[in-house]
């Protein structure tokens, strides 16, 4: 009940689907609202030709060190929750890739969104159409924007009637926005050894993600770098214990802050609790081994600052530490992450 509470306050308090379309117009979305479909396009993606155009309220702002991190659920929330049944609630927790929305035109099939709402309470769906066979190779916050607004119209109009979260990996800038900034990788923004340089990233970041109607960035990735072979080593903060805290704490911030009332933020997303950036080969995902002591004393920083930051959401590691897989652990999961860490927010 917990789970699905926090999941849906999330929702509720960055979903703003009730607002008119971010860009206004809505001219150029693409939907289809047909059961039936003529696939007549040849499977080219095509230039998304829209300049990026973001309105006068994503307008980027200084530096503050005020995140709203996750607390007390509105008693609202509660109530809603213990009316959904079992079904609901676990659709509540299931997310969706785009892709299963789209058509064989590359177009957004709006029957198909209304079998996963309707059918199966989905509460979340992720990632870009132009990673999953979408009209355009990649999308500007105009286009993005109105297929997502699309999205939470029909969430609205169907099955619970509860807004659903987009979530997107905007880890080094909105990449997969057209138009928006793109930052050096984490280990390079360390490198700078300049906490402002993370917050700063992280701004920019939630805003383009939020121009294109998503809510939920899956960043900052908090890893501690010590196998070289590793090859998402460049994704995080480095190997220093210290480092990576300073600029974990500074990158929520930024992507976050005052998330449920300002439109230009998003959710942050810690990532990937725990020990991922220890796999005993270097290939990703393998096992890892790690003393219980080395665990606590070089990997945890970094997520006890982003927790104290007010992160929103965290992330599993993949794979298996010390013989226990993370997704089903209860000691990492329950005990250390939520008991010893105190971090409250959606897992």
């Amino acid at each position: 009940l917990f789970l699905v509470s926090a999941i849906t306050a999330v929702a509720m308090g960055l979903a703003e689907a009730a607002d008119p379309p971010v860009f206004g117009s809505g001219a150029g979305v693409v939907v289809n609202t047909s059961n039936a479909t003529s696939c007549t396009w040849d499977g080219v993606q095509e230039l998304d030709d829209e300049v990026w155009k973001p309105a006068a309220s994503y307008a980027f702002r200084g530096r503050s060190n005020e995140t709203q991190g996750p607390g007390n659920i509105d008693r609202d929330i509660m109530h809603m929750v213990r009316r959904l049944s079992v079904t609901e609630k676990i659709g509540q927790m299931t997310q969706v890739q785009v892709g299963l929305l789209l058509d064989c035109n590359g177009e957004l099939n709006e029957t198909a969104v209304k079998h996963w709402i309707n059918t199966w309470k989905i509460g979340s769906f992720l990632e870009s159409p132009g990673n999953h066979n979408g009209r355009y190779s990649w999308y500007s916050p105009q286009k993005f924007s109105e297929l997502t607004d699309a999205v939470q119209r029909i969430a609205l109009e169907n099955g619970p009637k509860i807004p659903v979260l987009w979530g997107l990996d905007s880890v080094r800038g909105a990449n997969y926005v057209k138009g928006a900034t793109i930052f050096p990788a984490g280990i390079a923004t360390a490198a700078t050894f300049d906490a402002d340089h993370a917050f700063a990233a992280g701004r920019v970041a939630a805003k383009d993600s939020r121009a294109a109607g998503t809510h939920w960035a899956f960043a900052p990735v908090l890893d501690i770098a010590v196998n070289k072979l590793w090859s998402r080593t460049y994704e995080n903060f480095g190997e220093d214990p210290f480092l990576s805290a300073q600029m974990g704490r500074a990158s929520v911030q930024g992507y976050q802050g005052d998330y449920k009332s300002d439109r230009t933020r998003v959710a942050a997303c810690l990532k990937h609790f725990i020990g991922y950036g220890y796999p005993f080969d270097g290939s990703d995902r393998a096992n890892r081994h790690i003393a219980a002591h080395e665990l606590l004393e070089y990997y945890v920083p970094p997520f006890r600052a982003a927790i104290e930051a007010g992160s929103a959401t965290a992330m599993e590691s993949y794979g298996v530490v010390n013989g226990e897989a993370i997704m089903l652990s209860h000691y990492y999961l329950t005990q250390l992450l939520r008991k010893q860490l105190g971090f409250e927010g959606m897992l």
